[in-house]
């Protein structure tokens, strides 16, 4: 009978210690490894940009930095920090030709060309059309995204230029009950169609190696 009794005893303190804090603990301790080892993962394929921007106003004075990186599927993670801009949405786009030029003869910036196209389609469907930027009330931004049309040797090897535009883009979304000026049918007019309506050109930088 004793011996039954210390059998159910022993077993009891088992079942108790694998029930302890301490064995919570080391579970915990597990999980957070993990993750830890998760994250140290997800910031060593990040990597080094594979291309870099630094954006200027008109006035040659810095405004942020853009930084492109390859992602693990074969995708580019694009992230931008920006300040000293005017609060609101404003286009954010690749252009097709990496000059500069603040004080270009049609406007500044305007060397840059037009949205990088390759495929010579429209907008929103341009390669380099990306979403609006949005500037906070205290004049910075800060964007990440991942998109599919393009790599970071390509924008290099493209020479291409990143610009910050003075409006918002509309990705050429014009309903068919407005009418344009400009042309006899309702919808999107030629301008549109190339720019989004995104305006003046605020800032841009030639998007090359780091």
């Amino acid at each position: 009978m004793k011996k039954v009794f210390y059998a159910m005893l022993a077993g009891s303190i088992s079942l108790m210690l694998a029930c302890s804090p301490e064995g919570a603990n080391d579970s915990e301790e597990a999980e957070e490894t993990s993750e830890n080892d998760e994250n140290g993962e997800a910031a060593e394929e990040e990597g080094e940009p594979g291309a870099t921007v630094d954006l200027q106003d008109e006035n040659e004075e810095p405004v942020g930095t853009v930084e492109f990186f390859e992602s693990g599927d074969g995708n580019t993670l694009l992230t931008a920090e920006v300040e000293n801009l005017d609060p609101g949405y404003h286009g954010f786009h690749i252009h097709e030709e990496g000059l500069c030029e603040p004080d270009a003869d049609e406007g500044p910036f305007d060397t840059a060309e037009g949205h990088y196209a390759p495929e010579d389609n429209a907008h929103p469907e341009h390669a380099g059309d990306l979403p609006p930027l949005h500037v906070n009330e205290d004049e910075t931004a800060m964007m990440s995204v991942e998109v599919d049309r393009f790599s970071p040797d390509e924008l290099i090897e493209e020479e291409t230029a990143m610009i910050v535009h003075e409006d918002p883009d509309n990705f050429a979304h014009i309903p068919d009950r407005y009418q344009s000026e400009d042309q006899d049918e309702p919808g999107s007019d030629e301008d549109t169609l190339d720019t989004g309506d995104a305006g003046d050109r605020l800032a841009c930088g030639v998007i090359e190696a780091p």
